[in-house]
């Protein structure tokens, strides 16, 4: 399935619907690819030309399924995942955009003020596309 990507508030809205604003779901796996690298030949390409991050989410909720977030153009990911002694149950997320970039993050009731905290998992990004991901539940790693 092609990735839908999210314009405005109205395309967030929807994704939030549809994906039960992330209740009852976790993060699954992670992606991130810098688009820097380091050619055979020993040459290096030293830029972060694309700064993309892929998440994907499971969900209880089976109406919801299993999603895949991502983001481009990150400008910041952190994640703080919650140790083996603690469940990694998401109960409300949120998405918003603030000056064209996008912000998500693991709790409900979003505040520009929370990130400066530095605690929870959340990804700023100046794009941010989705898509449904069929046969993907369970603990097969799909990200190899």
């Amino acid at each position: 399935m092609d990735y839908i990507e999210l314009k405005n508030n109205k395309d967030i809205e929807k994704l939030m619907q549809k994906f039960n604003w992330f209740h009852d779901s976790c993060i699954k796996e992670l992606q991130y690819y810098s688009g820097g690298y380091v050619g055979e030949d020993g040459s290096m390409y030293p830029f972060n030309s694309a700064r993309c991050v892929k998440i994907i989410f499971q969900s209880q909720d089976t109406n919801a399924g299993v999603i895949e977030l991502k983001f481009d153009g990150i400008k910041k990911l952190n994640l703080m995942p919650r140790n083996e002694d603690y469940d990694c149950i998401i109960y409300s997320a949120s998405l918003e955009i603030i000056g064209n970039i996008f912000y998500w993050c693991e709790w409900g009731d979003f505040e520009i003020e929370d990130l400066t905290k530095e605690e929870g998992t959340w990804v700023s990004a100046e794009k941010v596309s989705w898509r449904t991901l069929k046969n993907a539940y369970g603990d097969k790693k799909i990200y190899q």
